[in-house]
C-alpha cells in the first residue's frame, strides 16, 4: 500500500520529490510554502505607478498593513497560476492561461514574518515541465492595487486585490519569491513508475518495467552462471547489415519522391509568424495615454500592477484597463463592453472619454421666448462655470 500524504486536509499527495515540491497520484505538483510576495520597497516606472517618479523611476512601499490584510490575502486564494504576465485571468481567458491554482495563503512565521506565502498546485504539463526543469521558479503576482503619491518619487499600495501568480524568469522581489525545492528528484521512481502503470493499465509498459528489473538469487539457491547467447558468425552480420542498408535507401528514396511530387503540386507556403497580440508590448507613450484617460474618465480606479521586472504593459493590460474604466464609469450605451476587443474595444474607450470630457462643459439653456443669450452672457456663464 502506497504511503499517502495529506496538506493541511486539502491536498493528498503520494511522492515527496523534495522538501517543499509533492507529486500527487494523477501527476500534478504541490509546491509548498512558496513566497509570493513581500513588504519592502519597490522600483518602478513612472508609466507603471502612475505618479511623478525622479530620476526616472518610482520607489513604492508595500507595508505589512496592507499586504497582510485579510482582505489581499483572500483575494488570491484560488486565483489562476499562469506563465507570465502577458495577461489577466478572467472567465474568457481562464481556460487558455491556467496552469493551476492558488492556495492556503497566509503571513509567514518568525523568519519569514515579512513573506506572502502560499501553495501552489500546478496541474497543467506545462507548468510542470517549466517547474521541474527549473526553467522559471521564480514567481510575481499580478493584482490590482490605488497608488498613492507620498511625492519625490515616491508612493504606497493601497486596497491590493489579487488576479493571479505568474512563473516568471526574474520576480521584482527577487529570488526570495520563487519555488523552493532543496534536493529534488527529477527521475519517475519505480515505485512511482509501477503505481502509474497500474492505475492505466497499460500492460505493455509494465511488462517493459519487469524486463528491466534485475532479479538476483539467494538464500539456497546461491550464484549462477548466466548461459551465453549464441553469437552470430561476421559472415551473418554482413548480409544482415547489407539487407538493412538496401531497405534503408529504398525508403529513403521514395520519401525523396514524394517530396518532389508534392513540392510540384504545392504552391509556396508562407511563412508568417503568428503573433499573439494580447502579449505585444505597448509603447510607453500610448499606455501613459491610456492610463490618463482611464483616470480621467473614472477617478480612483485600480489599475493593475505586477510582480515582475520587465516594467512595461502588454495590450492585454492595457485592454484591461480600459474595460475597467468604462465599467467603473458605468459607460453601457456600447453594449456590453466587459466582451470587447481590438479595435472595438479601442473605439468605445475613445468615445466614452470624449463625451466625458463633453459633458464637463456647460450648455446654455435656450428657451423658447424672443430673448436668446448674447455672447457676452455666454462668456459670463462659461467663466462662472470653470472658476467653480
Amino acid at each position: 500500500m502506497s504511503k499517502r500524504k495529506v496538506k493541511d486536509g486539502q491536498v493528498m499527495t503520494e511522492e515527496s520529490l523534495s522538501p517543499h515540491i509533492e507529486r500527487t497520484r494523477e501527476g500534478y505538483l504541490l509546491c509548498k510554502d512558496v513566497p509570493i510576495s513581500r513588504v519592502g520597497e519597490f522600483e518602478y516606472t513612472p508609466i507603471e505607478a502612475g505618479i511623478r517618479g525622479k530620476g526616472g523611476k518610482v520607489i513604492l512601499t508595500r507595508s505589512p498593513e496592507e499586504l497582510f490584510s485579510p482582505e489581499t490575502i483572500a483575494s488570491f486564494e484560488l486565483k489562476p497560476v499562469v506563465i507570465g504576465h502577458d495577461q489577466f485571468a478572467d472567465p474568457s481567458n481562464w481556460k487558455e492561461i491556467s496552469v493551476g491554482i492558488v492556495k492556503n495563503v497566509r503571513q509567514g512565521k518568525d523568519a519569514e514574518k515579512g513573506l506572502l506565502l502560499a501553495d501552489l498546485l500546478i496541474t497543467a504539463k506545462e507548468g510542470i515541465e517549466l517547474v521541474e526543469s527549473k526553467k522559471l521558479r521564480e514567481v510575481s503576482c499580478g493584482y490590482d492595487s490605488m497608488t498613492v503619491d507620498d511625492g519625490d518619487g515616491r508612493g504606497h499600495q493601497e486596497a491590493i486585490v489579487g488576479n493571479h501568480v505568474a512563473l516568471v524568469s526574474r520576480a521584482r522581489c527577487g529570488s526570495v519569491c520563487s519555488v523552493r525545492d532543496g534536493f529534488m528528484k527529477t527521475k519517475e521512481s519505480l515505485k512511482s513508475k509501477l503505481r502509474r502503470i497500474f492505475r492505466d493499465g497499460d500492460e505493455e509498459d509494465f511488462n517493459n518495467v519487469l524486463d528491466g528489473i534485475e532479479v538476483k538469487p539467494c538464500g539456497d539457491e546461491g550464484e549462477t552462471t548466466p548461459v551465453p547467447a549464441p553469437q552470430p558468425t561476421a559472415e551473418e552480420v554482413l548480409k544482415t547489415l547489407a539487407a538493412q542498408v538496401a531497405e534503408l535507401v529504398k525508403r529513403v528514396e521514395a520519401i525523396e519522391s514524394a517530396k518532389v511530387a508534392d513540392q510540384d503540386d504545392q504552391p509556396p507556403a508562407t511563412t508568417e509568424p503568428v503573433v499573439d497580440e494580447e502579449a505585444q508590448v505597448v509603447p510607453d507613450e500610448e499606455a501613459q495615454q491610456v492610463i490618463a484617460d482611464a483616470e480621467e474618465l473614472a477617478p480612483g480606479m485600480q489599475k493593475p500592477a505586477c510582480d515582475s521586472a520587465d516594467g512595461h504593459f502588454t495590450r492585454g493590460l492595457i485592454r484591461r484597463v480600459q474595460r475597467n474604466a468604462l465599467k467603473i464609469a458605468g459607460v453601457k450605451k456600447f453594449g456590453d463592453t466587459a466582451s470587447m476587443t481590438g479595435q472595438v474595444l479601442d473605439i468605445a474607450f475613445k468615445a466614452a472619454v470624449d463625451a466625458h470630457r463633453a459633458g464637463r462643459n456647460p450648455t446654455p439653456r435656450i428657451g423658447d421666448g424672443d430673448t436668446q443669450p448674447q455672447p457676452e452672457s455666454l462668456n459670463e456663464r462659461f467663466k462662472k462655470f470653470w472658476n467653480q
